[in-house]
């Protein structure tokens, strides 16, 4: 059995740097219900167990590194 280091609910703040987003992003997944709260206290807070679920989801093998936007690809010298 695995144990759990730190706290089980975590801050807007500690959400955030769980999931290496800024607050706005976490915010427009809030607007867009991929993620949901836990209003303890009239603190919002998020579940550790559904941060974790989230990543599980995101997670897509086999898949390439997004490419730089903007960039043109290089010319074919012959």
């Amino acid at each position: 059995m695995t144990e759990e280091i730190g706290p089980r609910l975590l801050t807007v703040k500690q959400a955030c740097a769980y999931l290496n987003i800024s607050h706005t992003t976490l915010y427009r997944m809030i607007e867009r219900n991929e993620l949901v709260t836990v209003v303890v206290g009239g603190r919002t807070l998020f579940d550790r167990k559904d941060l974790d679920e989230l990543i599980e989801k995101a997670k897509t093998p086999g898949a390439r590194p997004p490419s730089k936007r903007g960039r043109k690809p290089k010319k074919k010298t012959t």
